[in-house]
């Protein structure tokens, strides 16, 4: 919050990748991420943005400086509020002008009347007028930019009443977007727009655009939505979600329609080389492309910005059901093969494995395609053979997978190399009365660490009536149980001790203060904001130890967030609590 009087949430749903589906809530208004938001030019209205609302697109982006610099439109802002001025009811977030300064090389505005005319009007969110530096610009220009960026950052930070994008500048310097990154950070702004990255999308140097983001990325604090300013064409969405953006905007859609481009997920095409729509939304079910080519040029034009808006629609609502059922990376190894400069793209992503992975959640869904020799690079898959190195060293006994290739022979029923596909089958070896106490540490040793199988050295392991293990006790107590789904512990409470007791602090622990503990105790969730430090080992959905600041185990769940995560993030859930140790 900052000194004025607003609300302002951002809270993860669900996840895959980096990527993830957030619940972003401003003063009532909600919407859920990723989004885009379709740029309105109040001059030039090719789509009323009350139309865009029936669409649902709840959120739109405006440029402030434009309503500014025309005096009538100004005057109309100011008496009745932009969202009258553009009749919608939903987010309105506003650009400063800084676009127009990297295009023209000057405003005839300053930073601090720009941000009190965005109060005045009433914006969703606003932008103070950054310094965007383009691609290849000589490196003492780009520090000179952001140096004056952040003294705005500042300006705006004392003055704002209202949530406000700080944008990450630094040209094509790593070092410069990471260290703005840091910098803004730590300071009072809700979101943070990637910026002056137009040039690099117009010319498809998508490879260049991986590192910023990433750079960017690594330099925030989690729990600020990023957005990628002016990245609005549907081939490029499901790569940076997997980078970890959630908000897109651009005026793409209008733009390609006034020149006859139609827009599809993997590319454009123009109007005239389509006999056929490939497509079924409102305008290609109702039109063929001869009724649209021999329209009068603006409503022709109307029709294609419609029939792109769906287009980018239906892109992200895919993006967020591949989210949901963790299969974003084939996606983006499917849109990958659109364009030669999106493919290089996509191999450069997978070289930042060590960001990478402490997002890519510990468990998913759908089991493991090889798709592709890139598939085979995919963060989930290089931890999975991580661990079976060192699962290895305590059990040495190895099975020939056809996709892994050597694995622990204990670990063969085991997320993701038993749930798996490829072009060969994989013969599950199910365990034996004799065995399957093996197979149970050898599990915990992979999904735990080192050391985590002293603690079911002497379990006894029920094997269900298909030959597969379930119920893990001792003395007739529930240890643990291997979930079907994915051959992974979920842990009961005597489990839990038995871990607490085997690994030192603070592994596997998220540390919560007194307000929460009575209510973990319960088998309450534990809330982020109650959470005072967590294993930065921990990965999305964890098995988990839940302690107090004393490390007392108080229960035992699912994480929700990565270990750093639940320290940085003050909403939504850490932990998905299983059972509490009562009392």
């Amino acid at each position: 919050m900052s000194r004025g009087d607003f609300m302002f949430r951002f809270e993860i749903k669900a996840r895959d990748a980096a990527g993830r589906i957030g619940k972003l809530e401003v003063n009532g208004k909600k919407i859920e991420t990723p989004a885009i938001m379709p740029v309105v030019n109040p001059k030039q209205l090719i789509v009323e943005p009350k139309e865009l609302e029936k669409m649902g697109f709840d959120i739109i982006i405006t440029n402030s400086y434009i309503i500014y610099k025309d005096k009538e439109l100004r005057e109309k802002a100011i008496e009745m509020g932009i969202h009258k001025l553009l009749d919608y009811n939903g987010i309105i977030e506003v650009d400063s002008g800084s676009f127009q300064l990297m295009r023209y090389g000057n405003v005839d505005v300053s930073n601090k009347e720009i941000v009190e005319f965005q109060h005045k009007i009433g914006v969703d969110i606003g932008t103070f007028l950054d310094i965007p530096t383009p691609p290849d610009a000589p490196r003492e220009k780009a520090e000179k930019d952001l140096k004056i960026t952040l003294e705005r950052a500042k300006e705006a930070e004392e003055i704002k009443e209202i949530p406000m994008n700080a944008t990450i500048q630094g040209s094509t310097y790593t070092d410069l977007r990471r260290k703005a990154a840091r910098i803004l950070s730590g300071m009072n702004f809700e979101i943070h727009p990637i910026g002056a990255v137009v040039p690099l999308l117009e010319s498809y140097r998508f490879k260049e655009l991986v590192d910023i983001v990433i750079s960017s990325k690594v330099g925030l604090r989690p729990d600020r939505p990023v957005h990628l300013f002016g990245a609005g064409h549907p081939i490029i969405f499901a790569l940076a979600v997997a980078m970890g953006v959630d908000l897109f905007d651009s005026a793409s859609y209008a733009l390609y329609a006034k020149d006859d481009r139609y827009m599809t997920p993997n590319g454009t095409k123009r109007l005239e080389e389509l006999e056929y729509f490939p497509c079924s939304c409102p305008v290609c079910s109702r039109y063929t492309p001869q009724e649209l080519r021999e329209m009068p040029k603006e409503e022709r034009a109307r029709l294609l910005a419609i029939h792109n808006l769906w287009v980018i629609k239906e892109e992200i609502n895919r993006i967020k059901q591949a989210i949901r059922e963790g299969e974003l990376w084939r996606l983006v190894d499917e849109r990958a093969r659109a364009h030669p400069k999106l493919y290089a793209a996509y191999k450069r992503l997978l070289d930042h494995y060590s960001y990478l992975e402490e997002f890519e959640p510990i468990t998913k869904k759908s089991a493991f395609f090889k798709i592709s020799e890139e598939s085979l690079k995919w963060p989930i898959v290089r931890r999975a053979q991580e661990r079976a190195r060192r699962v290895k060293e305590k059990f040495p006994e190895t099975i020939k997978h056809p996709i892994f290739g050597d694995i622990p022979r204990y670990l063969s029923l085991t997320y993701p190399f038993a749930q798996s596909e490829g072009e060969e089958d994989f013969p599950i070896e199910k365990p034996t009365n004799e065995n399957a106490h093996l197979y149970i540490q050898a599990i915990a040793e992979y999904q735990f660490g080192k050391g985590s199988s002293e603690a079911f050295k002497d379990v006894k392991v029920e094997i269900s009536k298909t030959g597969m293990p379930r119920q893990v006790k001792v003395n007739g107590k529930r240890v643990a149980t291997v979930r079907a789904e994915d051959g992974l512990l979920t842990l009961g409470i005597e489990g839990a001790k038995r871990l607490h007791q085997v690994l030192p602090y603070p592994r596997m622990r998220v540390v919560v203060n007194d307000e929460a503990e009575p209510f973990v105790r319960k088998g309450k969730d534990v809330f982020a904001k109650f959470v005072t430090f967590a294993d930065p080992n921990i990965r999305p959905y964890d098995e988990v130890l839940v302690v107090n600041e004393n490390d007392e185990l108080l229960g035992t769940g699912q994480a929700l967030l990565s270990g750093r995560e639940m320290i940085v993030f003050q909403v939504g859930r850490a932990v998905k609590v299983r059972k509490g140790v009562g009392k």
